[in-house]
């Protein structure tokens, strides 16, 4: 459409608006986002900018692995139209006081019992325990004598950091370099590095300030690794990034597009067109306690737009407190109808083009990319506190909407019921060791592995003087409403 032809439908639709408003202003229809966004009622149509997956076809549905009967919920999710396997681990930033208690190889063959490794993709979710998840599927993989079809190891030191409050000593920069060779050295395409927004926007985090940490922590990576000795190159190809995907539809897909835009940067400056791998998994933050059945709402717009705004893969969290078979049922079903019957993943960018998506991309990008200038002032904005401070920012500002039915949650806000649902304490795992390691390298960690020691036994307590900061601990929107 010309210019001049969408001046004239702007011309043509004001007074109508403007009568429908009764002497109103038309700006009473726009919109402020929970990044301090306005958004207008009506859009001039662009040109299309293509930030969807790379490559052709659906998003890779994952599930997640993560209690104690693992093996089964792995052969049942992989029966059952799953692609790819999660291993949670107890105490990572995503388990959620569930997780695998795994530390020896012996127990992480185990919980793979009857996977076929050669065919399934992992993911694996360890937070300070990443590194020794990795060296023991490593050690997995020379047992089997077969590797995963892909890995993801997921070791993330920044995020790690700003979960716990203390830093991981391994993340030094040697380290970080020996922690890419020896997962490329398993042989198995993916990903060795992550940088997490998933964390920061479980404590509540706007999308700007989720996308400024992912942002951060990958900035981060890159210096550490460079500073070992691995090009920024190639560190930046080893690195995937993960972001929570909400209720909030538009906001989610114009989220996970403005990633791909913002990594493009990034990659330029270091000389690279690796192209980003995204994960999406649908936020906790967003789940009722008491009036479960509603979240299979939420999961359901999260999903879809996750998928609509490129995510290479998704998990999805089952919508009750406990994570029943049922929940974990409809988990994979809500991405199976999506899939395969509604064909939402037939487009890699559906929103390419829209005004609409394409002004919330951009402007989204824009409040991102100054958040991230202002992280990177601090040097390092997780030890300084800067992260926890914004992100208690946005917490306090969610929280104020809510509480004025500014924002409605169907099932809290309104339409609560009128029984509340039973919720059950959510388990306690034991964690991976937190510490450092005896063995501290990748090949020793390995080796200890295959030779059946628990690396409960390798851990070292983190030293007195190690950087702290300011946790950023995850909390459900519900919460204050009595879930």
């Amino acid at each position: 459409m010309s210019s001049t032809a969408q001046e004239s439908l702007l011309g043509a639709w004001r007074p109508l608006a403007e009568k429908a408003l009764k002497g109103q202003s038309l700006d009473t229809l726009d919109t402020e986002t929970a990044s301090g966004i306005r958004l207008g009622p009506l859009f001039a149509a662009a040109d299309p900018s293509y930030l969807g997956r790379p490559t052709l076809g659906p998003w890779q549905v994952v599930a997640r692995a993560d209690a104690a009967d693992a093996a089964e919920q792995a052969r049942t999710d992989l029966e059952n139209g799953v692609a790819a396997l999660a291993l949670v681990f107890a105490g990572a930033p995503s388990a959620f006081g569930r997780g695998l208690a795994i530390g020896s190889l012996g127990e992480l063959d185990a919980a793979l019992g009857g996977v076929m490794l050669d065919i399934v993709p992992l993911r694996l979710e360890a937070g300070h325990g990443a590194l020794a998840a990795a060296a023991m599927v490593a050690a997995l993989a020379d047992k089997r004598g077969t590797r995963p079809a892909a890995l993801h190891a997921g070791i993330d030191p920044v995020g790690t950091f700003a979960f716990t409050g203390i830093a991981p000593t391994w993340s030094d920069p040697s380290a970080l370099a020996d922690a890419v060779a020896g997962v490329k050295a398993i042989g198995a395409p993916g990903t060795a590095l992550l940088a997490d927004g998933r964390i920061a926007a479980e404590a509540g985090a706007a999308p700007a300030t989720e996308l400024a940490f992912a942002l951060h922590s990958l900035a981060a990576m890159l210096r550490l690794a460079d500073a070992g000795g691995l090009a920024a190159a190639d560190a930046l190809a080893a690195t995937s990034m993960a972001l929570s995907a909400n209720e909030n539809q538009f906001a989610t897909i114009a989220k996970f597009r403005a990633a791909r835009r913002l990594h493009r940067l990034v990659a330029d400056a270091c000389g690279s067109d690796a192209p980003l791998v995204l994960h999406g998994e649908t936020a906790r933050r967003m789940l009722a306690y008491s009036d479960p059945q509603t979240n299979l709402l939420r999961l359901t717009i999260a999903t879809f737009a996750a998928g609509v705004g490129g995510a290479d893969s998704v998990s999805v969290l089952p919508f009750d407190a406990e994570a029943s078979p049922f929940a974990r049922r409809m988990a994979r079903n809500i991405q199976s109808l999506l899939i395969e019957e509604s064909h939402v993943g037939r487009l890699s960018d559906a929103g390419a083009g829209s005004g609409a998506v394409e002004a919330y991309t951009d402007a989204l990008a824009e409040a991102a990319w100054t958040r991230f200038q202002l992280f990177e002032s601090e040097g390092d904005a997780v030890a300084s506190g800067k992260v926890a401070e914004m992100v208690a920012s946005d917490r306090a500002s969610a929280e104020k909407k809510l509480a004025a039915k500014d924002r409605v949650m169907i099932g809290v806000t309104i339409h609560p019921p009128t029984t509340a649902t039973p919720v059950p304490p959510e388990p306690a795992a034991s964690p991976l060791p937190t510490g450092t390691f005896a063995a501290g390298d990748f090949a020793s960690l390995k080796a200890a592995s295959a030779d059946g020691s628990s690396l409960a036994d390798l851990a070292i307590a983190p030293p007195a003087d190690a950087a702290t900061c300011p946790p950023l601990t995850p909390s459900r929107v519900a919460a204050s409403f009595g879930g």
